[in-house]
Formats: C-alpha cells, structure tokens, sequence
C-alpha cells in the first residue's frame, strides 16, 4: 500500500446507494489504495427504486448491496433515515450533514453537483452545502466542535449534468477493475431495475475522461466557481 505523511479522509454524500460509487468510487478507492481513509454517506436508501419489489423488501436488498460496495471499495458506509424521494431541504437534513462533519473531520466533501433534474439529488445538494458551512462555523453551537472542510467538490453524473464542466480529473487506471467490482454489487448497475445502462455508461465515462486528458480512464470533477481562485506568486508551467 501507498502512504503518504498526512492520511486524509473523503467523505461522499449521495442522495441514495450507487449515486457516489458510479460517480467517484474509483476515487474513493485510490485515496484508500493510497493510504488514506475514505467514507460513503447515503441520505436515503432509494428504496423506491425496484419496480419488481416491494419498498421494505428492496430496503434490505440495498443494505447488504451498500455494505458490499463499500468492502470492496475500502470505505466505511453510513446511511441517515431519509426515504427514497421524500428527502427535505431543512435544517434537521443540514445539522445531521454538519454534525457528520464535525464527527468525521473529512479534509475533502464530494457532492452532487447543482444541475439537476432529480429531486433528491438537488436536495441533497442544498442540503451538503449547507451542512458544510454551517459545520467550520464556530459560533454555530452543536455537541461538537468546529470543523472546516478543505475542498468541496462535486461529482460527474448524467443525472446532474445541466451545467457541469470537467475541471479535475483523477486518474483511475489502477483502480478500474476494482470499482467496477464494487459497483456490480447493486443490482441497478448490473440490471433488470432500471432501463438505463448504467454500468455500460459509467465504463465509458471513465474512457472518455481519461482521453479528454491523455489517460486510460479517469474521473471527472468540479468546484464551485469562488473555490477556484487562487493566489501564487507566478503562474505555474503546466
């Protein structure tokens, strides 16, 4: 295993189970690979999500699916009490996000991006956002401390793409086979749940990222237009 002197630790809220795996679970599992620590949140268990099963049935599917994912990824996994196209935009989603937060110490917060047409997803959104703000802010009194986030970045998925542009690419090459063990482990992206080809798409996603930067697969990434000042004392030469 790779080390490095500081171990990090990324933590990738999705609105439900799959939502990170297929849009940054290659880049969980390289943190992982890399020696450092890395953490699933989902807010719901989309258990509305299987045509053929009932919500309580499809519910106990998708926690041995999660746990799954998550040992072949590396992470650990958590999921909070919402359902499946019920989650709010409140204070309660947002002190439970914050409050994660200050237990976790995440250096870096991955996300939804905002550009979507899913109700959960933009909730979820809204609702990270929040949390992470509310989370560095010290006078904001919750049973923990204060913790402010490094970087919050935002995932590259077909359901959030109105409005996303590339801006940082990982590459995955090493951990390609590994991820798509992991995300085989939900039935959606193996089949017979949803029309959409999901593993089929995410494969070639990771094709088509990587060429756009001259590598084999990678994943793609965004943040918010303030985070992308920066202030250095020349411009660097790549």
């Amino acid at each position: 295993m790779e080390t490095s002197r500081k171990q990090l630790h990324v933590v990738a809220f999705g609105a439900h189970p799959v939502d990170m795996e297929i849009a940054c679970g290659a880049t969980l599992a390289k943190f992982v690979k890399m020696g450092h620590k890395a953490t699933l949140v989902h807010l719901t268990l989309g258990e509305r999500g299987n045509p053929n099963l009932s919500m309580a049935k499809y519910a106990e599917q998708k926690k041995v699916e999660v746990r799954e994912a998550a040992e072949v990824l590396g992470c650990d996994v958590r999921v909070f009490p919402y359902h499946d196209a019920e989650l709010p935009v409140n204070d309660e989603v947002q002190f439970m996000v914050c409050d994660t937060i200050r237990e976790l110490k995440p250096d870096i917060v991955i996300t939804h991006w905002e550009g979507s047409f899913h109700r959960d997803h933009l909730a979820t959104n809204i609702n990270v956002i929040r949390g992470v703000s509310w989370a560095g802010l010290s006078s904001m009194e919750r049973k923990l401390l204060a913790h402010k986030v490094g970087q919050l970045y935002f995932t590259d998925n077909w359901e959030d793409a109105e409005g996303f542009v590339p801006e940082i690419y990982v590459e995955i090459s090493n951990v390609f086979d590994q991820w798509v063990e992991a995300i085989t482990r939900h039935q959606l992206v193996r089949g017979g749940v949803s029309p959409f080809p999901y593993l089929e798409y995410y494969k070639a996603l990771a094709t088509i990222r990587g060429a756009e930067v001259r590598i084999p697969k990678a994943e793609a990434f965004m943040r918010r237009p303030l985070s992308r000042r920066a202030l250095v004392d020349l411009l660097p030469n790549y």
